[in-house]
């Protein structure tokens, strides 16, 4: 196989094979992550094991459960994270996580039993997180401090740019195939990121990294108050994408009748603020203004545009005024997306795994607390499907506290 693999020759070379290989798993998973939540209602919908029993009466809120299982099983995992990177290597065992992934795609493509697809996603959704995790460790160890903010912000582009179509032509699929089909072709999208990874990563040299003994919070996040406060904002953002992701299409669909290929088209205009803004704003944090202000920024949109979205279901907008006001939101979060990846990755350098490991623990803390919040929410009947964006608008105005406690990197 030696004749496969290519050495890289310098740093450059090894961001842009990087790059395209996170442009291919980007696209696999944005191919199914917006159409999870509806698959799993109408499989548990149909299951007779699950009939009769009082607690999955309203799919609706028993999906935001499972999410939550789903989350739980994930900080599990990255939990142990660093302790198989040491043991295995980087290379090794991403590579392993990838070929995993895609037998549970391919599971998950030709199940029709509930009792079998909702382990598989959980498991599945675990094992994504811990591959941006691995991913997070190969991009450390070829950037430099002084251009964190370009580079995220470039690859968070390249990665978006990859994210933009999927949800458009998984739509499309559901609609005519069914969902089976979705996992199929999502799976296919992890073949060239397994090939990218064998021919140009198969020699990646791991780092001596940093050995922590306490697995529930390392003294360095202790002791460091902008880590601390960046892993609030960061668990605060990943709430706000937790309740979009499984909220917003069932809304769209369920409440609204929009179908998903309306809602496919929705999403491809949204998403592509994540490909035209993460750049300009990274580059603009490292050379002018810093992260804070970009932040904040980022956060009050998405409080607006959370806000406005019970109210424009009143007026009965057009598709196209909700691919606006979706857009404007998304806009903010990947504004506040790259100034949250940026800030934290100019604290830490690539030897700091722990830290690293935490940092991807508040998107899958956040799909543990914010679903079971709207469930609890929705189920004692406290507020309605609608509502549960005004609380979210909240949530980002509470989030904003946290950005002016950080000390600015300009």
């Amino acid at each position: 196989m030696s004749f496969f693999r290519k050495s890289l020759s310098s740093n450059r070379q090894a961001f842009i094979m990087l790059s395209l290989l996170m442009m291919f798993f980007s696209a696999a998973v944005s191919f199914t992550i917006y159409i999870d939540s509806s698959f799993l209602t109408q499989q548990i919908s149909r299951s007779a094991v699950f009939a009769g029993i009082s607690f999955w009466d309203d799919p609706d809120q028993v999906v935001g459960v499972l999410y939550s299982a789903a989350s739980l099983v994930t900080i599990l995992f990255l939990l142990y994270a660093p302790k198989f990177l040491r043991r295995f290597g980087n290379y090794r065992w991403t590579l392993g996580m990838l070929i995993t992934h895609t037998l549970l795609l391919l599971g998950l493509a030709g199940s029709e039993n509930a009792l079998l697809v909702v382990p598989l996603f959980i498991v599945d959704s675990a094992l994504i997180s811990v591959l941006w995790f691995n991913l997070d460790v190969f991009l450390e160890h070829y950037s430099k401090n002084e251009n964190t903010g370009a580079i995220r912000g470039l690859v968070a582009a390249l990665s978006s740019l990859a994210w933009l179509f999927p949800p458009l032509l998984a739509g499309a699929i559901a609609e005519e195939r069914g969902f089976g089909e979705v996992y199929f072709v999502g799976a296919l999208f992890i073949v060239p990121v397994i090939i990218f990874l064998m021919r140009y990563f198969s020699d990646f040299h791991d780092l001596s990294y940093f050995s922590e003994p306490s697995p529930l919070l390392p003294k360095r996040i202790l002791g460091n108050s902008n880590i601390r406060n960046i892993l609030i904002i960061s668990f605060f953002l990943n709430c706000f994408y937790a309740w979009m992701v499984i909220y917003a299409p069932l809304y769209l669909h369920n409440t609204l009748g929009f179908s998903f290929a309306d809602i496919g088209f929705m999403l491809t205009i949204a998403l592509s603020s994540f490909v035209i803004f993460p750049y300009p704003a990274g580059r603009i944090a490292d050379k002018w203004i810093g992260e804070k202000e970009l932040l904040a920024t980022g956060l009050i949109l998405m409080a607006a545009t959370s806000a406005i979205i019970p109210l424009l279901a009143s007026h009965t907008a057009t598709i196209f005024g909700w691919a606006l006001v979706l857009f404007v939101g998304r806009a903010g979060a990947s504004t506040a997306e790259t100034m949250i990846d940026t800030y934290f990755f100019k604290q830490i350098d690539g030897r700091e795994v722990e830290e690293i490991s935490y940092f991807r623990r508040m998107r899958p803390t956040a799909y543990i607390v914010a679903p079971l919040g709207a469930s609890a929410l929705l189920e004692f009947d406290l507020i309605n499907m609608e509502q549960l964006f005004f609380v979210l608008a909240g949530l980002m105005i509470i989030a904003l506290y946290f950005v002016l406690l950080l000390k600015d990197t300009k």
